[in-house]
C-alpha cells in the first residue's frame, strides 16, 4: 500500500465534489440551516473553490479553523454541543470520512441491519451523493428485530447507554483503527483536524468529534465497530442505535454476564458506561422491549389536526408532568396552527422547559401579528431571563419575528442592546448574541452594523448578514461592514454578503467594494469573478514567518517536479517546527537549496551580463550550497541581504549533529538547536523570505 493512498484519495477532486453534494443532501435538516445561504453562496463557483481547496490539501497549507459552538439545553438540565464548522472544514470533515468510509463499508455490511441500525451506509461503489440510507428504513427494522427477539422468548432486556459518547471518541484510537502502520498523512490530518475542532478554547483536545456534521455520525459508527464485531463473534443477542444499546436474553443471568462483558469492552476503548440508564428488566409485553418511542397512533394524529379543542386537551395532558410525553408535546406544538389553549399553556411553560424552546417558537410564530403576545413573551423572558443563554437568544430571535409598534420595539432595543453588552463579556455567550443580532437587524436601520463589525465569530457574522434589510444595502455604514468583512481570513460573512447583493441586484455597490488583496482562500476573488490559483508553498511560508503572501512560486519554480518536491520540503519544515527543532533546521535548509538554486537561474535568464555563480560543475554535478553562497560571489554582493540571512541559516544547520558529528572547519563537536537559536534562526530565514520576495515580485 502506499504511504499517501488515502491522503490521495482525500484530495482528489471528485472526492471533494461528492463530499460537497454529501452535505447538500445530507438528513440533518435543522443542522444544515444554519447554513442554507452560505450553501448557495459557494455554490455560484463551486468548481473553482472545490479546485482550489484540492490544491491547499495536496500542498499541504489546508489548515483547519477553531469553531463555534451553542449548547442546547437537555430533558436532563445538561446541554448538548452543537458544533459549527467554518465551511472548508465542513467539506474537508466530510471528505475524510468518504474516504473512512470506503475502507471500512466492507467490514461494517455484516452487522448492518442485523444487530446496528443506525446511519446505514448508501453502497460506496455507486458514489451515491446521499451519504446514509433513510434513518425511517433502518429505524423500522430496529423494532422489528427487537420484536424478533422477543418472540424467540429473549424476555429479560438490558438497557446500556454511553456517557458524552462523541465527547469521549479517542482521537488517536481511531486512526489507529483506520491504519495502523501506513497513511501517516491522512491520519496526521485527521487527529490535527478532530483535535482542532474538539473545543473552541486555544488548546487543543485529543478526544471528542464535533456534534452536527453527517460525517460524525459515521466517526461515531466506525468507532464502535470493534465492539459491533467483537459482540456478534461472542453470539450475544443486542441491538444498536447509534450509543443507545439493548441486550437480549432467555435468563437474567444471560443479559447480565453479557452486559459486563459488553461494559469492558467499551472501557478498552475509553467509553464510559451510564449508569443512570443502564437497567435489566424482565419485558411482559414486546412494548416493555422497545422501550419508551413515539407514542401517537393514527387516530390521534386524526384528532389533533381535526378538533383543535380535543389537540389542546391531550397536549395539556402531554405536558402534565405526571404524565409527561415529549413525542406527543413536540408533534402537537409542529403542527398546530393557532390555537389559544395551547397559546396559554406555552407561555406558562416558557422557562420551565428549556429543552422544548424551539418546539415553544414554532408555535409562537403563529401569533407573530398580536403585539399583546409579543409584550406577554418579552415580560416573562427577557425580563427574567433563563439560565440557559441559548433559551434567551430563541427569544430574542423569535421576537425579531413579531409585528410591534416603533414605541413598543424602541423600549425593547434598550433592554437588547444592554444584554448585548454582556453577552459579549466572559463567559462567552455566543448563542445569545446571535438571537440580539437579529432582533437588531430586525429595527429595518442599520442598527445592528456596527455590534456585527466587533463580532470576534465570522461564523455568527455570516448567519446575520441575510437578516439585514435590504434598504441598508445602499447605506455607507454596509458597505464598510462588507469591506471589512474582505479583510478577515475566514471568508464566510465576506461571500454571503457577497450572494446578498448579487440576488438583490446591487451590481453597482458591488463594484464599488474593495477587492480582496490577501484571499488565502481564492474563494471570494472566484465569486466575484477573478479565479485565483492557490499556491501552498507561499501559504505556508506566510503561516510560518508572517510575511507576505506571494503566490508565484509555481511560476519561479518553473517545473513540476521541483515545485511539488521544496512543497514537500517547506511542509515538513513546518510540520516539526514545534516538534524536532533539529529537523525543521534541515527541512528548511533543503528547501532553500532549491530556492537558490532557482533563483540562480532566473538571475541567469535575465541578467546575463552579470557573472554569476554557477550551480553545476563541469561533471553535471551540482556545487555545494555553501559554495554558490559564498561572501565574494555576484550573488552575495549584489543580494546580501538575502544570501547573508540564508549563508548564516546554512552554517547553523551544518553545526547540528543530525548533519554531522563534527564541525568540519574546527573539528568541534556540533550541538543540538536550542529554543534561543530557533528564534534567531527564524528571524534570518524571516528577513531572506521577505527580501526574496521584493526581488521576485520585479523579476517575474
Amino acid at each position: 500500500m502506499s504511504e499517501n493512498k488515502l491522503y490521495n484519495k482525500l484530495c482528489n477532486i471528485k472526492n471533494l465534489e461528492l463530499a460537497w453534494a454529501r452535505l447538500k443532501t445530507g438528513q440533518n435538516i435543522q443542522y444544515k440551516n444554519y447554513y442554507r445561504e452560505l450553501f448557495l453562496a459557494y455554490e455560484l463557483r463551486q468548481n473553482f473553490n472545490l479546485k482550489g481547496l484540492s490544491d491547499k490539501l495536496k500542498g499541504y497549507s489546508y489548515e483547519p479553523h477553531k469553531i463555534l459552538k451553542l449548547y442546547i439545553p437537555k430533558s436532563s438540565g445538561l446541554q448538548r454541543p452543537l458544533t459549527f464548522l467554518y465551511l472548508d472544514d465542513l467539506i474537508v470533515y466530510q471528505a475524510l470520512t468518504n474516504v473512512i468510509s470506503s475502507k471500512f463499508q466492507g467490514k461494517r455490511k455484516s452487522i448492518e441491519n442485523n444487530y446496528v441500525f443506525s446511519n446505514i451506509l448508501n453502497p460506496y461503489k455507486s458514489k451515491n451523493i446521499f451519504f446514509f440510507k433513510k434513518w425511517q428504513e433502518g429505524y423500522k427494522k430496529f423494532i422489528h428485530k427487537i420484536k424478533n427477539y422477543y418472540n424467540e422468548g429473549n424476555i429479560w432486556v438490558a438497557h446500556f447507554d454511553l456517557a458524552a459518547y462523541y465527547d469521549t471518541i479517542s482521537h488517536n484510537v481511531l486512526a489507529e483503527q483506520i491504519s495502523k502502520k501506513t497513511d501517516a498523512d491522512f491520519k496526521d490530518l485527521l487527529k490535527k483536524c478532530l483535535a482542532t475542532w474538539a473545543t473552541n478554547k486555544s488548546h487543543l483536545l485529543y478526544h471528542g468529534i464535533p456534534q452536527g456534521p453527517i460525517a460524525s455520525s459515521l466517526i461515531g459508527e466506525i468507532f464502535l465497530l470493534p465492539i459491533d464485531i467483537t459482540l456478534k463473534t461472542k453470539g450475544i443477542k443486542y441491538v444498536r442505535y447509534v450509543d443507545d444499546i439493548k441486550i437480549f436474553g432467555k435468563t437474567r443471568r444471560e443479559c447480565l454476564e453479557s452486559i459486563i462483558f459488553l461494559e469492558k469492552e467499551c472501557k478498552e476503548r475509553g467509553l464510559i458506561p451510564q449508569s443512570k440508564k443502564y437497567e435489566i428488566l424482565k419485558a411482559e409485553k414486546v412494548e416493555d422491549a422497545i422501550g419508551k418511542f413515539p407514542s401517537l397512533s393514527g387516530n390521534e394524529k386524526n384528532k389533533i389536526f381535526s378538533n383543535p379543542s380535543e389537540a389542546a386537551n391531550i397536549f395539556k395532558i402531554a405536558i402534565s408532568e405526571k404524565n409527561f410525553d415529549i413525542s406527543r408535546v413536540k408533534y402537537i406544538l409542529k403542527v398546530s396552527n393557532k390555537n389559544d389553549e395551547i397559546l396559554k399553556i406555552v407561555l406558562n411553560n416558557l422557562k420551565q422547559y428549556p429543552d422544548l424552546i424551539s418546539e415553544f417558537c414554532q408555535f409562537l410564530i403563529n401569533y407573530s401579528s398580536n403585539s399583546k403576545v409579543a409584550r406577554i413573551i418579552f415580560a416573562k423572558s427577557v425580563n427574567d431571563p433563563s439560565e440557559y443563554e441559548f433559551v434567551e437568544g430563541k427569544i430574542w430571535e423569535l421576537l425579531s419575528n413579531f409585528s410591534i409598534s416603533k414605541s413598543i420595539k424602541d423600549s425593547y432595543i434598550n433592554v437588547a442592546i444592554d444584554r448585548l453588552k454582556q453577552a459579549g463579556k466572559k463567559p462567552e455567550k455566543p448563542a445569545l448574541r446571535i438571537g440580539i443580532y437579529k432582533f437588531l437587524a430586525s429595527t429595518g436601520n442599520c442598527l445592528v452594523i456596527p455590534w456585527l463589525k466587533q463580532e470576534k465569530y465570522a461564523f455568527i457574522q455570516m448567519l446575520i448578514i441575510p437578516f439585514i434589510s435590504h434598504s441598508s444595502y445602499k447605506q455607507s455604514e454596509f458597505l464598510d461592514l462588507v469591506n471589512w468583512f474582505l479583510k478577515r481570513s475566514n471568508y464566510e460573512p465576506a461571500l454571503v454578503s457577497i450572494k446578498q447583493l448579487l440576488f438583490a441586484s446591487e451590481g453597482l455597490i458591488l463594484q464599488s467594494l474593495d477587492k480582496p488583496k490577501k484571499d488565502d482562500s481564492g474563494v471570494l476573488n472566484n465569486i466575484l469573478g477573478s479565479p485565483e490559483k492557490i499556491d501552498p508553498v507561499g501559504q505556508i511560508l506566510k503561516k510560518m514567518y508572517e510575511i507576505p503572501n506571494f503566490d508565484k512560486w509555481k511560476k519561479f519554480f518553473e517545473h513540476n517536479r521541483d515545485y511539488e518536491h521544496s512543497n514537500l520540503c517547506i511542509y515538513y519544515a513546518y510540520k516539526s517546527y514545534f516538534i524536532d527543532k533539529n529537523a525543521w533546521v534541515n527541512y528548511s535548509d533543503s528547501f532553500n537549496d532549491i530556492v537558490i538554486r532557482k533563483f540562480v537561474n532566473l538571475l541567469q535568464n535575465k541578467l546575463p551580463n552579470i557573472v554569476w555563480p554557477p550551480i553545476i560543475n563541469r561533471d553535471g554535478k551540482n556545487i555545494d550550497i555553501g559554495v554558490i553562497m559564498d561572501k565574494q560571489n555576484q550573488l552575495s554582493q549584489k543580494y546580501p541581504s538575502i544570501i547573508d540571512n540564508f549563508r548564516e541559516f546554512h552554517i547553523q544547520r551544518n553545526g547540528t549533529p543530525i548533519s554531522h558529528a563534527f564541525v568540519k572547519k574546527s573539528g568541534n563537536l556540533t550541538k543540538i538547536i536550542t529554543s534561543s537559536d530557533q528564534k534567531k534562526l527564524k528571524n534570518y530565514l524571516r528577513n531572506g523570505y521577505n527580501n526574496l520576495i521584493t526581488v521576485l515580485s520585479s523579476l517575474l
